[in-house]
């Protein structure tokens, strides 16, 4: 005996579908073209709202390019923090990472305690940032070797 399902397709379910065929061709092909296109490729195709997507690869594109070291740990704080932006704090702040208010080019505001971004991708470039700042203190002081956060940084 087969089954048969009927699929009832309404104009949104195939904008998304059409647009997922689409993305998926574009991955597909950004394999194929060099770094140095990589980058404007993504953002015009990605970032229409001069924000990223958040998912995965566009929060990873973004913390690569601003600097972050090891983004697969950096992700997996979003998660943890922010629910990757779906907290109440990762949508109205788009503080992805729990970060406390503080004055930076990067922050636009406090929302309470924490800091509030004007985009997800602000807020990164903050993470970045504020990493960059604790790396650079732990050389010498943390760990004795003096080139510990440059051995860290081989890892990318």
């Amino acid at each position: 005996m087969s089954t048969s399902y009927r699929v009832d397709w309404k104009p949104a379910m195939l904008v998304s579908l059409s647009l997922n065929i689409v993305m998926g061709c574009a991955v597909v092909y950004m394999a194929n073209i060099p770094d140095s296109i990589k980058h404007v490729y993504h953002s015009v195709v990605v970032d229409r709202t001069n924000d990223i997507t958040l998912d995965d690869s566009s929060v990873a594109h973004e913390m690569v390019s601003a600097g972050v070291l090891l983004p697969s740990v950096a992700i997996a704080q979003a998660k943890i923090e922010s629910n990757m932006g779906k907290s109440r704090l990762g949508r109205e702040a788009k503080n992805l990472f729990g970060i406390k208010y503080h004055k930076c080019e990067h922050v636009s505001g406090s929302d309470g305690a924490y800091a509030k971004y004007d985009r997800y991708a602000d807020c990164i470039r903050c993470y970045a940032h504020i990493q960059d700042r604790y790396l650079k203190s732990i050389d010498g002081s943390y760990a004795e070797a003096g080139n510990y956060v440059e051995n860290i940084r081989k890892f990318k």
